[in-house]
């Protein structure tokens, strides 16, 4: 049996290596706000009308690159913040970048789902975080 811990992480690897629009109506709560680095919010659906509008393609999410922090605020609220690698085209401008994501999960009806994420922009500089931890 998977703890607390390891059901997030795997919900996280999940997020980057699906379809996000679709990933997220099954993995995500109903006021699911994703935040992008331009600061203007998403909802899960708004993600499937941008994937499908022609305006995103999307090379993937390549792989996390490391879990920077996860803990729990409560029994059925945590925050995890990760770095995660991904290349995509946006309105014909192309993005490959390592950015920094902080998300909140809520355990719902006993499974996690996520509640909120926010994307930084750019290349994270990952000593940063090594003189953090």
């Amino acid at each position: 049996m998977l703890s607390e811990e390891e059901k997030i992480i795997q919900l996280i690897d999940n997020f980057t290596t699906n379809d996000f629009g679709e990933f997220l109506l099954d993995n995500a709560t109903k006021d699911f706000l994703f935040i992008r680095p331009s600061g203007n919010p998403i909802d899960a659906l708004g993600f499937i009308k941008m994937k499908t509008s022609g305006e995103l393609s999307c090379d993937g999410y390549t792989d996390i690159k490391k879990i920077r922090k996860l803990e729990f605020l409560s029994n059925d609220v945590a925050m995890c913040v990760f770095t995660l690698r991904s290349s995509f085209v946006y309105k014909d401008i192309q993005n490959s970048d390592l950015a920094t994501v902080t998300t909140i999960l809520k355990k719902i009806n006993n499974q996690w789902k996520l509640s909120w994420m926010h994307r930084s922009s750019g290349d994270s500089d990952l000593s940063l975080w090594d003189s953090y931890l």
